[in-house]
């Protein structure tokens, strides 16, 4: 199935963004229900400019005594500067433009702001016309410009990437950072390193990534065969190279995996090792972690360990075969020893409720890593789901076993297909991306954030990481069992190389994460 803490005051890596000055233009109009003494602070920012184009927000501050409820913005261009990408707002027309309030962000308490933003297209540097604004400080509001431009594309993402909103986090539900809507990580899954379609090969997918997560996933330069290819040789260069890139942006990193069955992703070497299995598998767990301590915020320990038509619940796998069960509490007993400060989950799939007897074998695992007192410290549910499978009810009790626990719940690598090749009907049911499977997709998402908040208290979140940035990134489109049928199963549309556009499944999360 696998193809690829609740953050406290104290982590090192949760994210704080400076909320840079843009150069552009705008024209500015707060209109809805707000009172005749209500009173706006409007600023267009620019968070990067380049030769061809640029990326910039505008925010809104209610400076007011009384409630704004629904914003509209307005602005044009003087000369070629046309938008081809937004996010955390409706916007409409060809220069000039109208931007509305998203469902989930049009009420601005007094003191509170919204931020919303967009990248365009340019020749040469970006406009800056002048602003106004009936609710903006008396009619007028501020632009201003960035200090420099880079000469690229690539550059350009690396310092977008870098800034963004400081007050994101109590800006009264803007997500212009999605993250900045949970106090717990969101996160992605990434390709890496030679990987084809790594996110660090595109600039577009750095800007996107930084602008709505707070925690990346490897989808696989992080799992055996990659960081430990020989018994004498681990190789860290491509998951360094994430995790520093992460670092430097003030994301976290959630470390997936130390130990997974899977036969291509097992090195030929320890398949064949013939010395001390236990001794050489617990070194391999203790020098990954220790590589990695105080850059990684937590681990899948070991992956996927559960065969439920097994009597005893284990996968006959080599580690089960050489090792028996104790090689999963080892693993989690000895990266804790390498590294105490991460948080350690035992990841599976179809344990969300859909597969009850699953769901036993988790429990029955969990249940005796606990009675001998094993350092685990949560449990990663995957959530590749469909768009009708499982039951919320089901989910809903999946979740409150590991709670009754006293253990965090992470959704480590969620996707919600439209096209479900299990069903009943013919598939696949939608052969097109139409209004009504936009629909059905958002209010899915939607509903299981609203089950994970509902059910999880705050202290044993752990976080929710969808398991790729855009459609075409996800690993369900070579998925066998799909016919090669096409889908949609993530939160952003576009083409390869970006711009992303966020999709209604998109808003379906922040309107959960905002009570919406």
């Amino acid at each position: 199935m696998d193809s690829f803490t609740d953050l406290s005051s104290s982590t090192e890596l949760k994210k704080t963004k400076r909320l840079h000055q843009y150069m552009g233009a705008l024209v500015v109009t707060l209109l809805g229900t707000a009172s005749h003494g209500a009173m706006a602070a409007c600023e267009y920012s620019v968070d990067n400019s380049w030769n061809s184009g640029f990326v910039a927000s505008v925010s809104v501050t209610n400076d007011g005594p009384t409630p704004i409820d629904n914003w509209e913005v307005q602005w044009q261009y003087s000369g070629d500067s046309r938008i081809v990408n937004h996010w955390s707002s409706d916007i409409s027309g060809d220069n000039p433009y109208t931007a509305r309030n998203a469902e989930w962000n049009g009420s601005l308490q007094p003191g509170q702001s919204v931020m919303f933003g967009f990248q365009g297209t340019s020749s040469g540097s970006a406009e800056t016309p002048d602003v106004t604004g009936a609710l903006c400080g008396g009619g007028s509001s501020s632009s201003s410009s960035s200090s420099s431009s880079s000469s690229s594309s690539s550059s350009s993402s690396s310092s977008s990437s870098s800034s963004s909103s400081s007050s994101s986090s109590s800006s009264g539900g803007s997500a212009e950072n999605l993250y900045s809507l949970a106090a717990f990580p969101i996160g992605v899954a990434v390709s890496a390193g030679n990987e084809s379609r790594s996110f660090l090969d595109i600039a577009e997918k750095q800007t996107s990534i930084a602008q709505h997560f707070s925690e990346l996933t490897a989808g696989n330069i992080m799992k055996m065969s990659y960081l430990h290819p020989s018994e004498q040789t681990y190789d860290f260069a491509d998951a360094d190279e994430m995790v520093n890139w992460a670092g430097a942006n003030g994301i976290g990193v959630h470390g997936h995996t130390f130990i997974w069955h899977s036969d291509y992703q097992v090195p030929s070497w320890m398949s064949n090792y013939s010395g001390d299995f236990e001794a050489m598998l617990n070194d391999h767990v203790s020098t990954i972690a220790d590589h990695f301590a105080g850059r990684v915020e937590s681990w899948d320990v070991v992956n996927e360990a559960i065969d439920e038509n097994q009597s005893n619940c284990y996968r006959n796998s080599l580690f089960y075969q050489r090792l028996g069960s104790d090689y999963i509490a080892q693993a989690f007993t000895v990266a804790d020893a390498a590294d105490p400060g991460a948080d350690l989950y035992y990841n599976d799939y179809d344990t969300e409720g859909g597969n009850s007897e699953k769901l036993d074998c988790l429990l029955q695992i969990v249940d005796d890593l606990q009675a001998s007192n094993v350092p685990i410290d949560g449990v990663g549910f995957q959530m590749h789901v469909q768009i009708d499978w499982p039951s919320t009810s089901q989910m809903r009790t999946a979740f409150q076993e590991i709670v009754d626990r006293g253990l965090k719940v992470k959704i480590t690598e969620l996707d919600v297909p439209i096209n479900n090749p299990y069903a009943s009907t013919p598939f696949p049911q939608y052969t097109s991306y139409t209004a009504e499977a936009a629909a059905l997709q958002k209010s899915r998402y939607k509903s299981i954030v609203e089950t994970y908040l509902d059910v999880v208290p705050s202290h044993l979140r752990g976080g929710i990481t969808v398991w790729g940035l855009w459609d075409g990134d996800s690993w369900l489109l070579d998925f066998d069992e799909r016919e090669g049928a096409d889908d949609w199963p993530l939160l952003f549309s576009g083409p390869s190389n970006g711009p992303y556009e966020e999709k209604a499944a998109f808003d379906g999360v922040a309107e959960a994460l905002t009570g919406q």
